[in-house]
């Protein structure tokens, strides 16, 4: 269970997040909606142990996945997909040696030709999987679309054997096409490897197309949660309103890609 309990985040004398609890179901997809500067990312990166004191930030309260504190160090268990694809892969090598880079990590060992040769068997089933074609593992970022690095992005982090996905706005970058195929995927993952996941967006659409339950954080504070059917029915939050609102008035009621498919 990924759980937050009474937790604080300052930056000198700004409150980024006040006094938020709740909990997940470790085999759910959950969704954090708010607007930008929200404090959403910020939540992300404490729970993965990159808001370091160095830069300023002081915080209080507890986040644990299953019993274990998160914020001070990366917990392998938890493992992240971030919104700028272009961002997480380096340019210098190919999608496939940059791939080995998990099985590096957990070894801690330079590879040999046997372990190599298993996690390229691996690599490819999550590409055949994926639906993505075995020759881009020989192509660097330069040569592939946004959709291919971001699934190439979730493929990375399923090789590290995950309990549970962290997601932070994965696929605001992308077209509205690719985002279906990539919301496909997730709740594929979700439902055959009983994967949880907790997605942090401000895509109302893609939100309720994805998650089990979502919670709304406003002005650093949860404001309400629960199924998505039930808040968009009746939202009681400034935030759930305006974004309802705005749904509906929108470029003629037009609904985003995923949302359509619900």
């Amino acid at each position: 269970m990924f759980k937050i309990k009474n937790l604080s985040v300052h930056i000198g004398k700004r409150t980024i997040l006040k006094d938020i609890s709740f909990e997940t179901n470790p085999r759910e997809i959950t969704g954090l909606i708010g607007k930008s500067g929200s404090g959403k990312s910020t939540l992300f990166r404490l729970a993965l142990g990159l808001l370091p004191k160095s830069e300023g930030y002081e915080w209080t309260g507890e986040l644990e996945w299953n019993g274990k504190l998160l914020g001070k160090k990366h917990c392998p268990e938890i493992q992240p997909v971030f919104q700028d694809p272009f961002g997480s892969f380096s340019p210098y090598q190919s999608i496939g040696e940059l791939l080995f880079e998990p099985l590096k990590i957990q070894k801690q060992l330079v590879l040999n030709q046997e372990l190599k040769s298993k996690e390229r068997i691996r690599i490819e089933s999550f590409c055949d999987r994926f639906e993505l074609p075995r020759s881009l593992l020989g192509k660097t970022k330069r040569e592939l679309s946004g959709g291919q690095l971001q699934r190439f992005a979730i493929l990375r982090a399923l090789l590290m054997n995950p309990e549970y996905l962290l997601l932070d706005e994965p696929v605001t970058a992308l077209d509205v096409v690719v985002q279906k195929k990539i919301a496909e995927e997730l709740k594929d993952i979700n439902q055959k490897d009983s994967l949880g996941m907790l997605i942090v967006s401000h895509d109302l659409g893609f939100l309720s197309y994805m998650c089990d339950q979502i919670f709304v954080l406003e002005e650093g504070t949860i404001t309400e949660f629960g199924n998505p059917k039930q808040l968009l029915k009746n939202p009681k939050s400034k935030l759930l309103q305006e974004l309802v609102f705005a749904r509906n008035h929108s470029f003629g009621g037009v609904t985003s890609s995923s949302e359509s498919s619900n």
